[in-house]
């Protein structure tokens, strides 16, 4: 190319000024960027394919409905919608052994499941159907906690306790609480039930099941 015939067309000069324009913007971003996170580096656009290792996203900049759908479902495996690390438990049926007096001394274990450090969202739910006739007036409770013993009621990580079960036999009754918990280390969380009576009395002891689901979120 001729550069002094396009230094002497017009058109020439307004292609010129163009090109020293653009490298212009693109030295205030780049030192902007080099300003705000002197350690990040800028990509040129279009990316050639499979050109960026998942190890280089970062802050979740890419959502998962950018992805194609086999990727997809290998990057949202075991996450929240955040793409951190979740928890999903589900506990089988256990005959509540014991309904009335204290609770330290007298629940029954369902089941348990760990929490790694951060803050926790907990969905729990739970099921309770009875299995045999009985007395009516017996509310039957989930509890979930930490630090539980014969001596301790524990931390309370979430409670679903309420309305009085039929004593019909096979009447189900369900509920659910949610409850957000930090942890600074990983903790075992114990799930556990039980059940009281306005008298305060055993009814319904060895009569009434038991089974739940937790879904921790981690959100912190």
């Amino acid at each position: 190319m001729n550069i002094k015939k396009v230094f002497n067309t017009k058109g020439g000069r307004l292609l010129v000024a163009a090109v020293l324009g653009a490298g212009v913007l693109v030295g205030v971003t780049v030192a902007a960027n080099g300003a705000v996170r002197p350690d990040c580096k800028t990509l040129s656009y279009p990316l050639c394919a499979r050109s960026v290792a998942a190890s280089q996203v970062v802050d979740n900049s890419i959502p998962a409905s950018k992805l194609v759908p086999g990727d997809r479902a290998a990057f949202l495996k075991n996450t929240d919608v955040y793409g951190k690390s979740g928890v999903s438990a589900d506990f089988k049926a256990v005959t509540i052994d014991k309904i009335g007096g204290s609770f330290k001394t007298n629940k029954t274990k369902v089941g348990e499941f760990k929490l790694e450090p951060g803050t926790w969202l907990l969905n729990s739910t739970a099921f309770f159907a009875r299995t045999t006739a009985g007395a009516p007036g017996t509310r039957p409770q989930l509890a979930l906690r930490v630090g539980a013993s014969d001596t301790a009621f524990g931390e309370d990580y979430g409670t679903i306790l309420g309305a009085e079960i039929s004593p019909a036999k096979d009447r189900e009754l369900t509920g659910s609480t949610v409850k957000v918990v930090t942890v600074a280390k990983a903790t075992t969380v114990e799930v556990f039930a039980f059940g009281y009576n306005d008298d305060a009395g055993s009814a319904g002891s060895g009569e009434i099941a038991a089974s739940a689901s937790v879904v921790a979120v981690l959100v912190g």
